[in-house]
């Protein structure tokens, strides 16, 4: 979600709020016969409006924080993928071993073996901002990186060469990172989701059909046009109001 787009909820937001408290201020005068835009029925609304935005920004937060922590858990894992290797590669194994090896540190780095491919970008209707897509053999995805590193450990365990002095790249001491990055990983994942369920009830509120308050807007403003008029000051201070779909 875009800063722009989580601006434009706040606004829309706001705007009800105004919206609410103009009708209200026009005392009984303004008394619609559909209950749902009635003064009651909006505070109501409003109020729903108000905690899916902090529901939202709450659990925004927490992606953030398990993300910088997931992030700050992966960062040394190529340079200690990389001292892995070429402390295998100071043994006496095999070309072939070695490759083999080498094959899964490019996985766990996001390096490719090959160079990648141009394709045209998708015809989608929609803006690619001419950017030209690639198919990439690199499984950069922490999932992946995970389950190739969990890979190359098994890998040197299994090289009776392969018997380092050094405590922090030893296959035992290295699974004891790996599981602390998968732990990391789980609890950022679990955080995004928290995050998405959090923006589709928001969604909800503010611009479901008929109930949200996009729609309910609309038909306020209408309201108040067919009561004092369209060119009746309190029209005006509610006309201006805008209100748009963002999701």
């Amino acid at each position: 979600m875009t800063k722009i787009s989580e601006t434009g909820h706040a606004k829309n937001v706001a705007n009800f709020e105004e919206l609410t408290n103009i009708v209200i201020s026009f005392g009984p005068a303004y008394n619609p016969s559909r209950e749902s835009i009635r003064p009651a029925a909006l505070q109501a609304v409003l109020l729903e409006a108000k905690k899916s935005m902090d529901d939202c920004h709450n659990a925004d937060s927490h992606y953030s924080l398990a993300a910088a922590e997931r992030e700050t858990a992966f960062e040394p894992t190529n340079k200690l993928t990389t001292r892995m290797l070429n402390a295998l590669k100071a043994t006496d194994t095999t070309s072939n071993v070695d490759d083999t090896a080498h094959s899964l540190a490019r996985k766990i780095k996001g390096e490719r073996a090959t160079a990648i491919k141009e394709v045209a970008p998708a015809l989608t209707g929609e803006s690619t901002d001419a950017e030209t897509k690639h198919i990439s053999s690199a499984q950069t995805s922490y999932d992946s990186r995970l389950d190739n590193l969990d890979k190359f450990i098994i890998h040197l365990q299994n090289i009776p060469n392969y018997t380092p002095n050094e405590i922090e790249l030893q296959p035992g001491s290295v699974r004891i990172k790996l599981e602390d990055m998968r732990q990391k990983n789980n609890q950022a994942k679990q955080a995004a989701i928290t995050l998405s369920t959090a923006r589709i009830a928001r969604n909800k509120v503010l611009y479901q059909p008929i109930t949200g308050i996009c729609d309910l807007a609309f038909d306020v403003k209408t309201y108040v046009k067919s009561l004092f008029g369209a060119n009746s000051p309190e029209y005006r201070l509610i006309s201006g109001l805008e209100f748009r779909t963002v999701k």
